[in-house]
């Protein structure tokens, strides 16, 4: 970021400095310039184009390249994000309640049609991995026996499909959310990785009559 707008106050200042000048440099000149190897004399006001073109090329590359690498950042930090949910059951709960938490802090249109269209096809994803895991489960319980490699692989495959479906989501949260609101996401994810959703025993701990005394 700080390289763009370096590169922006150079282009800036450099055209302060070029523009008014460049009428008088012959279109040729101009033109093995910006790589052609001619350029159409044109009206004095159109002149100045190939030299803003020529003088930005350098801030398209670095915005470009900023660009790239704020994707990769993403990919980086949704795929570690996701490391340890291990269960299509956890990866279920966790996009709900992360679509929830999306809808709540982005309310527009646009984003809230993004976010449903997202969590559809992690749905779907989702629903595929079950229907493979299910139908490995039953073979195997058929003939008595442990799953082979290519079964193994299969159920690995569809999986690893979920949890990329469920990184777009995620990639949403990166783009369009805060530092602060990743305290928030990790307990999302704890809650849904929990055996125990609310961390709360099912009953409360019944008192016996000494209990009392033994307090006393």
């Amino acid at each position: 970021m700080l390289l763009v707008l370096a590169l922006m106050g150079a282009v800036a200042a450099g055209a302060v400095v070029l523009l008014p000048h460049a009428a008088s440099i012959p279109p040729v000149i101009a033109g093995a310039a910006t790589g052609a190897t001619a350029l159409p004399r044109r009206r004095q006001d159109e002149t100045a184009q190939p030299y803003v073109k020529f003088m930005t090329l350098g801030i398209a590359l670095a915005r470009e390249r900023l660009v790239q690498r704020v994707h990769l950042d993403a990919c980086t930090w949704s795929d570690r994000f996701l490391h340890g949910i291990e269960t299509s059951a956890q990866l279920r709960v966790f996009v709900h309640d992360l679509k929830l938490y999306l809808l709540e802090r982005h309310p527009l249109a646009a984003e809230t049609k993004t976010i449903n269209a997202v969590y559809a096809d992690v749905e779907k994803a989702i629903d595929a991995a079950l229907d493979v895991q299910t139908g490995i489960d039953e073979t195997c319980r058929q003939a008595e026996r442990e799953p082979t490699g290519d079964e193994l692989i299969a159920r690995r495959q569809a999986f690893g499909t979920a949890l990329a479906q469920c990184g777009h989501l995620l990639r949403f949260a990166y783009v369009h959310g805060r530092r602060s609101e990743n305290q928030e996401l990790r307990t999302l994810r704890a809650k849904a990785m929990s055996n125990d959703a609310f961390h709360s025993p099912a009953l409360p701990p019944q008192r016996r009559w000494f209990d009392r005394w033994l307090t006393r």
